[in-house]
């Protein structure tokens, strides 16, 4: 296993004089799945957003990618993905390959067997040649990770990627997450409310308290711990 992100003393938020979360000091690696929880406008998206470059850390320094090198060292799925009118599956999860591509946007044979091995991982290659906007919300969540799949990093960042799905497509999206990390040896972290999905899927959990502490170990731990407890019951 290897280091995929490391965070050192960073605030995240909007505004230097309140930060919603501070002092964050985590490690995640390769082949591991680790779940962020925590109660809601506690920081979890803005922690995310700020692992991916999206938003600038208030505080601190992050590196992500093996060893901690820079560049584009991860992939990022919304917690909304947004759909491209008119666009097909695979047109859609290609987008993820656009800085492999040349001057003039077309993909090498290489690249376009890329697309098509993420579209056969994430069970989506029967739906290739449909129109995106057209699936449901649990096939549109497999799109998503495809396309992040095919940027080839070795960290993966999903904000609530089974917010708005029914049991049997959470288990899904869930046991698929579980095997990328393994099979593909990413390191994948996602945050959720869902804490029983989590205690099924996650190797490590990192959970943000009230208190602005960031808990961190496995599921078993962090119950044995007693720091379950005090956030959900």
């Amino acid at each position: 296993m290897n280091t995929v992100l490391d965070i050192l003393d960073v605030s995240v938020g909007y505004s230097r004089h309140s930060p919603l979360f501070e002092h964050i000091n985590a490690q995640l690696v390769s082949g591991t799945v680790t779940g962020l929880l925590g109660p809601n406008g506690i920081g979890k998206s803005s922690l995310l957003r700020t692992i991916a470059g999206l938003l600038p850390p208030l505080k601190g320094s992050i590196k992500s990618g093996m060893g901690g090198e820079k560049g584009h060292s991860c992939a990022f799925v919304p917690s909304q993905p947004l759909r491209a009118a008119h666009y097909s599956v695979r047109d859609t999860v290609s987008t993820g390959r656009y800085r492999y591509t040349n001057w003039l946007g077309i993909e090498d044979r290489e690249g376009k067997q890329i697309v098509e091995n993420a579209l056969e991982r994430t069970g989506i290659k029967h739906l290739a040649d449909r129109n995106s906007a057209s699936l449901s919300d649990g096939e549109f969540h497999r799109v998503a990770i495809a396309r992040a799949l095919v940027q080839d990093t070795s960290l993966i960042l999903l904000d609530e990627p089974t917010a708005f799905l029914d049991i049997a497509n959470k288990r899904a999206i869930g046991l698929l997450l579980r095997r990328l990390a393994l099979e593909e040896n990413k390191g994948i972290l996602f945050s959720t409310h869902d804490l029983s999905l989590a205690m099924e899927h996650c190797d490590f959990f990192w959970i943000m308290t009230p208190e602005q502490e960031l808990h961190q170990g496995t599921p078993s731990l962090m119950e044995e711990k007693g720091i379950i407890n005090r956030l959900y019951y």
